[in-house]
């Protein structure tokens, strides 16, 4: 499924994995491409956190540590605005992170540590 995206159709499946790609490689300037001003991240762990903005969601503890992770499987929905994930970092923990897309950008992640 292909959003409007600017001059350019971009598929959000695309859009997420070049997303995880900048993530892994702390590209944070094209990491914030993909982010809506507002987006949201809730954490749901042992502790359950809220995250709201941009400038919020950008994770500063990565600075302090290596971790990167492969997406093990990816879920689209049939419109393309929701995405669901099972991720699984370098030290073999998982999460399923659902992603909720608007005009291309990631409006909202929810964040479930599994492992």
């Amino acid at each position: 499924m292909f959003l409007k995206f600017g001059r350019y159709n971009m598929n959000t499946k695309q859009r997420l994995l070049d997303f995880f790609e900048a993530e892994n490689k702390r590209d944070w300037i094209s990491y914030r491409k993909y982010l809506a001003k507002d987006v949201l991240w809730t954490l749901h762990s042992d502790n359950e956190k809220t995250i709201c903005g941009i400038d919020c969601y950008i994770m500063k503890e990565y600075e302090e540590n290596n971790n990167t992770f492969v997406c093990e499987s990816l879920y689209q929905s049939k419109d393309g605005d929701l995405i669901v994930t099972i991720l699984k970092n370098n030290i073999g923990k998982r999460s399923c992170d659902i992603f909720e897309f608007k005009g291309g950008l990631i409006i909202k992640e929810y964040e479930f540590i599994i492992d």
